[in-house]
């Protein structure tokens, strides 16, 4: 999974990453921070769409697809202070026009066997990332998670909705973040 996905493009040797298809070229500072924030995130963000999709090439798939989005938008990316809460709202908009698009072909799909009037699948929300998280975290780490990625709020700012020390939120959103790799990890559909 640390390796770069054949969709992506990266020459070590000149320093360029960039898409297949003509895609903005990068400078070699550019790339290697392209090349660090796939080495440290991407793991999660392919439990997370497993998770979601329970098929791991789609998750590949859609993975790819955030990062290449992510190469494309590379300065600002850079600038963006929370660069985990961005690519997770990129997977999110790949994961809900995926969503759209399987139910697209089940309607498009003629079924052997009528279906009962009313039993007709009806596509699903737009996912939040409350929807992505594992359903076994707590409370208290399904907030926190959901305040700095989601809300993107900073340490202090969720200290003091919270009402404790900005060192408390520090523990605390390790914590979380350590048990939702956790559940993700235990969850059907990943690789070991």
């Amino acid at each position: 999974m640390k390796e770069i996905p054949p969709q992506l493009v990266y020459v070590k040797q000149r320093g360029l990453f960039a898409r297949e298809k003509g895609g903005r070229l990068l400078n070699s500072a550019e790339a290697s921070w392209l090349h660090t924030l796939y080495i440290t995130y991407a793991e999660t963000l392919y439990r997370i769409a497993c998770y979601r999709l329970q098929d791991a090439n789609r998750a590949q798939d859609l993975l790819h697809s955030v990062f290449l989005a992510a190469a494309q938008k590379v300065p600002a990316l850079q600038a963006h202070e929370n660069p985990l809460g961005w690519l997770l709202r990129a997977l999110n908009y790949e994961l809900s026009h995926e969503f759209a698009r399987q139910a697209k072909q089940t309607a498009q799909e003629q079924p052997l066997h009528p279906s009962p009037a009313g039993l007709a699948p009806t596509p699903p929300p737009s996912l939040g990332l409350a929807e992505v998280l594992p359903v076994q975290l707590s409370p208290r780490d399904r907030e926190i998670l959901l305040l700095f990625y989601e809300e993107g709020l900073s340490y202090q700012e969720i200290a003091q909705r919270l009402g404790v020390p900005v060192s408390t939120c520090g523990t605390w959103l390790s914590r979380a973040r350590k048990h939702c790799r956790a559940y993700l990890s235990h969850s059907p559909g990943f690789p070991d």
